[in-house]
């Protein structure tokens, strides 16, 4: 998930964007200073086993990831979900520029490059229990099917399609029983609803592994 309809630079004002400018600042000035300097890559241990369906949360370390999650309060900034386990787990998201020749859309993505320290500074894994085994797998099968579908960041009402989106309608292809809280901005050039990661850790969900061990006493 990243802020604006495609990028900082095409939807913010440059009184706006220095405001923004500023905050991020100071949000990498504090980020930087927490920072464990000990770690020197990101790995999911061999013994956790991933599930198709299952969903990859991941703290990001670019402006518009703390910028994310300053405004959600949450430690994730971004979302996938699990589409295959072998031969080599995949990743399907909806972000704007994890691959540089393919920009705004939904892309599929090897685990270890999504949790590369290049774009994350601790990742976790939860699996929607509320979902069976076969509408997960099912929900993966939905999001695979969505790659280069375009990345659309905008109010509830208007058209949209992001990271959290795309689990939302993952899941909505398997039940409408699932109605995850979206909260309303009203900051600079964004006003309306928006539904941040942080809404679907407040699911109904099993926490797999937690690369951070703040839930480690869940799992």
């Amino acid at each position: 998930m990243a802020i604006g309809k495609l990028t900082f630079n095409q939807v913010l004002l440059p009184k706006k964007r220095k405001i923004l400018l500023n905050l991020s600042i100071f949000l990498f000035l504090i980020v930087a200073l927490k920072q464990d300097k000990g770690i020197e890559f990101l790995k999911l241990p061999s013994h956790i086993q991933l599930q198709q369906g299952d969903w990859i949360f991941r703290s990001g370390i670019g402006v518009d990831s703390r910028f994310i999650q300053h405004l959600s309060q949450s430690d994730f900034s971004h979302i996938g979900i699990v589409i295959a386990i072998e031969p080599n787990i995949l990743i399907a998201h909806a972000t704007t520029d994890d691959d540089p020749k393919h920009l705004n859309q939904v892309l599929i993505t090897k685990l270890d490059d999504f949790i590369a320290l290049s774009r994350a500074k601790n990742f976790a894994v939860a699996r929607p229990t509320f979902l069976n085994t076969q509408q997960r797998i099912q929900t993966a099968l939905y999001a695979s099917q969505q790659v280069g579908k375009p990345f659309i960041l905008d109010d509830k009402a208007e058209p949209h399609f992001y990271c959290t989106t795309l689990i939302l309608n993952a899941v909505h292809s398997q039940t409408h029983d699932f109605n995850p809280k979206w909260q309303y901005l009203d900051i600079a050039v964004f006003r309306g609803h928006y539904l941040f990661p942080q809404a679907l850790t407040q699911e109904k969900i099993q926490w797999i592994y937690d690369s951070s061990h703040k839930n480690t006493s869940l799992f």
